[in-house]
């Protein structure tokens, strides 16, 4: 074979190579994640001690929906779908809300599970609808670099949102092609099951409406609404929600942070969205096509879905604390459509051609390698700290305070904000202790004015905190920037933590 006939059998099997490229930084991205999932990292996705603490407290039999104005100052902001699956596992184990290390491998490794689940999946189900293999292998491919990119769907819900989502546009396609009126329920019921996982997940649900509203058939609109309502209503009755009142004062009151261009910009659109602004690019002119040629059936409802997934995602963004998460289930639903849409669309041969073909794998395989060695990088990064020493000086403390103190479960303690994640694994070694768990979400909640920490003042004052736990040699100084003021007397010091107890009154 010469260069020339070299180059081109190159031209006419690009997209099997960028397949194949796919496929062994897939296993490579695959190894580094699972390195990951049995680390001592203490957040491996963003945020996700929060996670943790909901299980250990749902592992413990406690209420992970409390009143935020009322000690122990608690705001969970997710619904507890996740949650509870995991927690199920956990107990099945017999493990117990204090080896915390187990529970953060747990939610990691079933996080992976749904994960490769919903791009197996994914990958099937276009396989089924086009007989690509190709195309199918290229779907998932794509899915997995992405969100493992993204991070956000280890040891979080998004790795079951992104499931369900994914459940719900094969359901909703099956559907149409069967003329199934009954797997419409079926879809309702994959979308509310996805709201009790994140409130985004709403999004489905209401996606479905709209299409049959579009369509101007309300009796099928009525029929969907009150099933969507009884599955509702049977989560609610079912699920660990304590009371409805504190279950909405939570899920709503625990996102209501303030809007911020900057952070918009910096933690969604600079470091993560316009790296796949194409596939925005071709899911606006393929919805036109669509809406222009052919406004019916299962791609007009792909198109009503990604408009309202894309505007959710957006307004949300701007909230502080956002991410490019919301994206997530979007990105779902345009790489379903743009692959069906290219791989199916008989009067658009132009765009099949070999050049189109090598640019798209060329592409592919620049994507594959960038999210992989960026994934590779950024857990690096953290394998060289030592998280497993942090983690065991947290055991010893919480263990000193716990037994030779007799720090009683109903006593409160406070752990003061550090770098570096210093004191991350003592709040959740003392998980039954922490005053404050969330200290960012309370924070924002007391700058917004969404709740009232009168009571945590009010608990300060009457020196009802039995410990304050310090970084070594800083003076303790809480969230909300009240004065412990004279409240408080030093006790001890414990490797890299000043302890102060409550003077006694």
């Amino acid at each position: 074979m010469n260069f020339r006939s070299g180059l081109v059998w190159i031209k006419h099997n690009s997209l099997l190579l960028s397949v194949l490229f796919g496929l062994l930084s897939g296993i490579a991205l695959l190894i580094i994640k699972m390195q990951a999932v049995f680390s001592y990292s203490p957040d491996i996705s963003g945020s996700e001690a929060s996670g943790i603490a909901a299980i250990q407290l749902l592992v413990d039999g406690q209420d992970i929906y409390t009143d935020p104005e009322k000690a122990p100052f608690r705001l969970t902001q997710y619904t507890p779908l996740y949650f509870t699956i995991v927690t199920f596992l956990v107990k099945i184990m017999g493990w117990t809300g204090i080896e915390v290390h187990k529970i953060y491998v747990a939610s990691r490794l079933v996080s992976n599970f749904f994960t490769l689940t919903t791009v197996s999946i994914a990958g099937y189900f276009i396989y089924r609808v086009t007989k690509q293999k190709i195309a199918a292998l290229l779907t998932g491919l794509v899915l997995f670099h992405v969100l493992s990119f993204w991070f956000l769907t280890t040891s979080r819900p998004d790795s079951l949102l992104v499931l369900l989502t994914t459940l719900f546009i094969v359901t909703v396609y099956y559907a149409f092609e069967n003329n199934d009126q009954k797997l419409w329920f079926l879809a309702i019921f994959i979308g509310v099951s996805a709201f009790f996982v994140k409130q985004s997940g709403a999004i489905l649900p209401i996606s479905a409406g709209v299409f049959w509203l579009i369509q101007r058939n309300f009796k099928m609109v009525l029929k969907l609404t009150g099933f969507g309502i009884l599955t509702f209503g049977l989560y609610l009755a079912i699920l660990p929600i304590n009371t409805v009142e504190l279950f909405f004062l939570n899920i709503v009151g625990g996102v209501a942070n303030s809007a911020s261009w900057g952070w918009f910009y910096d933690w969604t659109l600079q470091h993560w969205l316009l790296q796949f602004a194409p596939l925005m690019v071709l899911n606006a002119l393929v919805s036109a096509y669509t809406i222009y040629y052919r406004p019916t059936g299962f791609y007009l409802f792909l198109v009503i879905a990604s408009v309202l997934l894309f505007l959710f995602a957006t307004s949300t963004a701007f909230k502080i604390g956002a991410g490019v998460g919301y994206y997530q289930d979007y990105l779902i639903v345009v790489l379903i459509q743009l692959v069906l849409f290219f791989s199916m669309t008989s009067d658009l041969t132009g765009l099949k051609s070999a050049f189109i073909k090598s640019g798209t794998a060329l592409f592919m395989i620049f994507m594959f390698l960038h999210c992989s060695l960026y994934v590779f990088m950024k857990y690096k990064s953290g394998m060289f700290r030592n998280f497993e020493a942090l983690y065991i000086e947290d055991r010893k403390v919480a263990a000193y305070l716990r037994e030779q103190q007799n720090l009683k479960p109903a006593e409160y303690v406070y752990i003061c904000p550090a770098e570096n994640f210093q004191g991350s694994f003592l709040s959740l070694f003392l998980f039954k202790n922490n005053l404050i768990p969330f200290p960012d979400l309370v924070y924002l909640a007391d700058q917004n004015g969404t709740f009232n920490y009168d009571e945590f003042r009010r608990i300060v004052d009457e020196k009802g905190i039995r410990y304050v736990i310090s970084p070594k040699g800083k003076a303790p100084a809480n969230i909300l920037g009240y004065n412990f003021a004279n409240t408080l007397k030093y006790s001890s010091t414990m490797g890299s933590y000043d302890i102060y107890e409550a003077e006694k009154r």
